[in-house]
């Protein structure tokens, strides 16, 4: 029979047992070999694993190891703790060592991908807050994951950026028709000064935001603000604004659209020659008195 002063003790060394275990947890987390499985030994665990989980997502890695974060982020989601995420996002700052910061940055990309799966304000808010900070390819990602429209401004913002334009991109794409009237302004350069240089960051916003517009099928009301870009002095600029003209300008629109594309056809890269000549084919009834006009001249020389 167990005495009552045994009984007594055994809580304490449940707990130890305990702690030993959740110990034997972070070190796998933290593990080359073992580390994905210990997520799944996390969720097994419960909610008894949270502050385990928490302590590794919050450490720094002066390596710039960012996995054992990510399998944490895992882990914390599976499990519904989406505070600490909202924590971690929200309190992130970022180091000046590139090393360092090359792996919190994907620590944070990495909670904030897994933060959008609670769809509630108070993680949209977290994610816009951290957006207008650093925003890092996982919040822009996240963030397009809500398809809200004052999100606008930082998307457009992204289109510019190396690393985010491409998430920008997928952003404003779940936008759909929302987004074309911000989508016009950009591909316009409107407020920009014609006669100064521009930066090739503004050039890729404009290049993104009309490979948008030709996705959404922007309507033929946008045209009379893009017309102008057929002659832009950046030839892919003009290229997707002929292309997009000669689906939605005017018969007049369509035929100068053909006859600026027969130009650039001479000087484009090879991977736009094919677009060019794809678009020409297909409209070849107002593209085929410039096409002839080319092959004339041609002849000539």
């Amino acid at each position: 029979m167990t005495s009552p002063s045994s009984r007594s003790h055994s809580p304490p060394f449940a707990e130890s047992a305990n702690e030993h275990s959740l110990a034997d947890l972070a070190r796998k987390l933290r593990s080359l070999r073992d580390g994905d499985l210990a997520v799944v030994e996390a969720v097994a665990v419960g909610v008894r694993a949270i502050p385990t989980l928490r302590e590794v997502l919050f450490e720094k890695d002066v390596a710039g190891v960012f996995e054992p974060r990510r399998r944490a982020v895992q882990a914390l989601a599976a499990l519904g703790a989406y505070d600490v995420l909202r924590e971690f996002v929200a309190s992130w700052r970022p180091t000046a060592d590139p090393i360092r910061r090359m792996g919190d940055e994907a620590a944070l990309s990495a909670a904030a991908r897994a933060l959008a799966g609670a769809r509630d304000e108070q993680a949209f808010q977290v994610l816009f807050q951290a957006a207008r900070r650093h925003p890092a390819s996982g919040v822009i990602e996240a963030l397009g994951e809500y398809r809200r429209i004052e999100l606008i401004p930082i998307l457009d913002a992204a289109l510019g950026d190396d690393l985010l334009h491409a998430a920008a991109q997928d952003a404003l794409r779940k936008l759909g028709r929302h987004a074309i009237p911000a989508l016009v302004e950009i591909a316009a350069g409107s407020g920009r000064d014609r006669f100064s240089s521009e930066a090739f960051s503004e050039i890729r916003r404009r290049r993104s935001s009309l490979a948008l517009l030709l996705e959404l099928d922007a309507g033929a009301d946008t045209w009379g603000k893009l017309n102008h870009l057929i002659d832009d002095p950046d030839d892919e600029v003009a290229i997707l604004a002929c292309r997009l003209g000669m689906t939605v300008a005017d018969d007049a629109g369509k035929r100068a659209c053909a006859r600026r594309l027969v130009a650039l056809l001479a000087r484009a890269p090879w991977f736009f020659r094919a677009e060019i000549e794809d678009c020409l084919s297909a409209n070849f009834t107002f593209a085929s008195e410039a096409i002839e006009q080319a092959l004339h001249a041609l002849s000539k020389d």
